[in-house]
Formats: structure tokens, sequence, C-alpha cells
């Protein structure tokens, strides 16, 4: 199911490339297709974003991209807000952003063993104050 017409869809990429531009080796958001697929999956991630980031699109249709971005700006903060959210989402999610910047994604860490003496008991910074033994005021009563 789509979630955006294809007007919708243009302007929402137009818009996005006046927020994510190509520079310095990094392509632009309709580049790397945010506003295909991608914009369905944060969507469906982010649904509290459909209403402002719809009625951004509306409100920007058949303008010229940077003067829509700047009236929005101007009129309707939210909108633009959830079309730039929408917007970075997808392009840092997209993998050739992702490879370009050097991120793997999320990493499994092995658990700890909760058995295990922690490093900083077995390296001896602790042994001093488990030496000197507690010391403490008593509370008033």
């Amino acid at each position: 199911m789509s979630l955006l017409s294809d007007s919708q869809r243009a302007t929402f990429a137009a818009i996005a490339d006046v927020l994510i531009p190509e520079a310095e080796g990094m392509p632009s958001a309709s580049q790397v297709d945010v506003h295909g697929a991608m914009i369905d999956h944060i969507l469906g991630l982010r649904p509290d974003l459909r209403e402002a980031l719809l009625r951004g699109l509306d409100a920007a249709a058949g303008k010229d991209a940077q003067g829509a971005a700047n009236d929005l700006n101007r009129t309707d903060a939210a909108a633009l807000s959830a079309i730039g959210l929408a917007a970075a989402a997808g392009y840092y999610m997209t993998p050739r952003v992702r490879e370009l910047i050097g991120y793997p994604g999320q990493q499994s860490r092995p658990e700890a063993d909760p058995d295990a003496t922690p490093e900083y008991v077995a390296n001896g910074m602790l042994q001093q104050v488990i030496d000197r033994g507690p010391i403490y005021r008593p509370t008033p009563k």
C-alpha cells in the first residue's frame, strides 16, 4: 500500500533535497530514494508524523521547493519539522549513506558475565577502600 501519491512523493523529494543537498561526496536525499519505499517505511515506524507531513506536502504542492520550505518554516513549522525528520531518518537509514559515513548499524555485544569479577575489583584499584573498612557517620534519630 502506497502511503503517498506520486505528486506528494515528488514534493517530498524536492523539499528533502533542499534540506539534504548533494555536498562533499555525499548524495542528496532524492539520490538515495528517500521519497520511494523509504518514506513509507518511516511513516510505518512513525505514524504520528503522517498528518503534519501530509499537511506540509499539500501546502507546498506546485511551488518552488526552497520557497515552499521557507513558507512552511514561517507558517507551519510543525509540518516542515515532520518533513525534515522523515527526510533525515530515511536518508541515514539507507545502506548507501550508512556505508559512506562508515556506520555498520547496530551490532550485538556479548552479554556481561554476572559471575565474573569486575576489572575494577580485580586490578586492585579498590583494595585501599576495602582494607580501610566501612566509615560513616550515624544518622540522627
